[in-house]
C-alpha cells in the first residue's frame, strides 16, 4: 500500500495530536486544568461573569489577580496573606465564610490545591509536572 506524503504527514500529525492530549490528562496545565474547575464549581456562581460579588470575579487569571472591591484576594506566593484563603478556610458558621453556607463547599482536597497554587506563584497554564508539589498535592491532583 503505497501513502502520499500528505497522508504520511497528516497520520504523524494525528499520532502528536493524540499524545499531546493522552499528555494532558496526566501532566494538566495548571490553571485550566486543575484550580479553574475548582473555582467553577464553588465560587463562579456568584463570582463570574454574570454575577461579581464585591466586583469580584474568579472565572479566569486575570480576573483573579485583579482581586475586587476590597483589593487582591490572592497573593502570589503566599497563601497565608491571601484574603482567598482566609475567607475559605474560615468557620461555616462566620458570615465571612466562602462559599457561603448552602452552596457547594470546597473538599480538603480543593484547599489544599487552592494554597498550593497561590504559594507556587499562582501560575497560569504550565504543565504540573513543571512546578514542585509535596505528596499530597500530587496525590490531591491524580487522585492516587
Amino acid at each position: 500500500m503505497k501513502f502520499s506524503v500528505a497522508v504520511v504527514l497528516r497520520l504523524a500529525g494525528l499520532s502528536l495530536a493524540l499524545t499531546a492530549l493522552e499528555g494532558r490528562a496526566d501532566d494538566p496545565p495548571v490553571f485550566t486544568g486543575i484550580v479553574e474547575p475548582i473555582f467553577a464549581r464553588s465560587c463562579v456562581s456568584c463570582h463570574g461573569e454574570k454575577k461579581q460579588k464585591k466586583k469580584l470575579r474568579l472565572d479566569s487569571l486575570p480576573a483573579i489577580l485583579k482581586g475586587g472591591k476590597d483589593g487582591a484576594v490572592v497573593v502570589p506566593g503566599n497563601a497565608d496573606k491571601s484574603d482567598l484563603v482566609d475567607r475559605i478556610e474560615l468557620d461555616l458558621n462566620d458570615d465571612d465564610h466562602m462559599p457561603p453556607k448552602g452552596k457547594p463547599q470546597l473538599s480538603d482536597r480543593e484547599i489544599l490545591i487552592i494554597e498550593w497554587w497561590i504559594n507556587s506563584g499562582a501560575p497560569g497554564d504550565v504543565p504540573f509536572s513543571s512546578l514542585p508539589a509535596p505528596t499530597e498535592v500530587k496525590t490531591a491532583v491524580h487522585g492516587h
